[in-house]
């Protein structure tokens, strides 16, 4: 295993394991069956808000792969913003692992908001986040940028419905 793949596999875990918090109002398990099937040595710990979640984790990573991706055109002409590393594409590979366990993340008990939609819209961000990866691994920039276009439109249907309150521009992929 490679030390970037081994970081990843590392940071995966400690996100697994970590005292995360909900979505919902409170840290609570949604209902009683949820505490009993849990036990207390499997119950999950989620102390930070959603809105904490996206803010320190989610966030920062879709940021390495958004400010990894496209071109620049201005007075100096075109540029590209792909990374030129191994070790730039392989930060951009682990950003595009960490947003795709983090949408695992916000269908923990006591995050869902409901069993419907929120749960389509962290399966397309989870999906648009593993083709981002593995065209980062395959040094495929078109794929690549598609890929972070794809996360982009996942993030912004999730925010259209449940920051905004409106129908998503696309609806969520079912």
């Amino acid at each position: 295993m490679t030390r970037g793949r081994m970081n990843v596999a590392v940071l995966a875990a400690a996100l697994i394991g970590s005292t995360l918090s909900g979505c919902a109002p409170s840290s609570e398990p949604e209902t009683e069956a949820d505490v009993a099937s849990a036990g207390s040595e499997g119950a999950y710990r989620t102390e930070l808000t959603t809105a904490e979640l996206m803010a320190h984790v989610l966030d920062h990573a879709a940021d390495g792969v958004w400010l990894n991706q496209g071109w620049v055109v201005d007075d100096k002409g075109e540029r590209e913003l792909f990374p030129t590393t191994d070790e730039g594409w392989l930060a951009a590979e682990n950003s595009a692992a960490t947003v795709a366990e983090t949408a695992n993340l916000l269908l923990l008990p006591g995050r869902r908001v409901d069993e419907e939609h929120w749960t389509d819209h962290a399966h397309a961000l989870h999906k648009a986040s593993l083709e981002a990866m593995k065209a980062a691994e395959a040094r495929d920039k078109q794929a690549f940028f598609d890929a972070g276009g794809a996360m982009y439109v996942a993030c912004r249907d999730c925010h259209q419905e449940y920051i905004l309150g409106e129908e998503p521009m696309n609806g969520p992929q079912r």
